[in-house]
């Protein structure tokens, strides 16, 4: 089973850039070994409008057209405190099979975060996860809310990978339509 891997350039130096004109803070890439067929991993982190989880999370597809969806989604959040909150945000969803998700937030403290992961085959039933998220501050006020709430994305992330590949693996195992080697 792999590890997931969390890692950020640094904030300073990349906000404001010549003329007062901001730049993209990133965030990631978030990495995560998967021991699962590509298609199968793929399959999984692309079916939107999955009902309630165990945890509180769900998706709820608003609109389509074609390959770009409108999702509601609840997320659970986990706190540095411990425990966790479910938080909802509305997301443009852009689908570009067979490898790739772009998201990019709608409305909230994170609007127009642009997150991007991507599904890459290492192996017949081992695959790469990777997140990688920009986002451009508009004010001081939005650099330093991304600032604080970085963290919680980073986290989230490391959650939802650590989340998927435990679903994706034991599927994986089951199934008829992705058979073991």
């Amino acid at each position: 089973m792999g590890g997931v891997r969390a890692g950020h350039d640094d904030l300073d130096g990349k906000v404001m850039g010549a003329a007062g004109r901001s730049r993209a803070s990133t965030v990631g890439p978030i990495e995560s070994s998967v021991d699962a067929p590509a298609a199968l991993v793929y399959e999984m982190l692309s079916s939107m409008g999955q009902p309630r989880r165990p945890n509180g999370e769900q998706s709820t597809i608003l609109a389509r057209e074609g390959n770009r969806l409108v999702c509601e989604f609840w997320t659970l959040v986990p706190m540095p405190i411990g425990g966790g909150r479910i938080v909802r945000t509305r997301e443009e969803v852009r689908l570009l099979p067979p490898d790739r998700v772009q998201y990019r937030h709608l409305d909230g403290p994170l609007r127009d975060l642009r997150e991007e992961i991507v599904v890459e085959p290492l192996a017949p039933r081992r695959t790469r996860l990777r997140y990688c998220a920009t986002y451009r501050p508009k004010t001081l006020l939005h650099r330093l809310g991304f600032a604080i709430l970085r963290p919680l994305v980073e986290r989230t992330m490391v959650a939802h990978f650590t989340d998927l590949r435990g679903r994706a693996e034991a599927r994986a195992r089951r199934s008829r339509v992705y058979p073991a080697s």
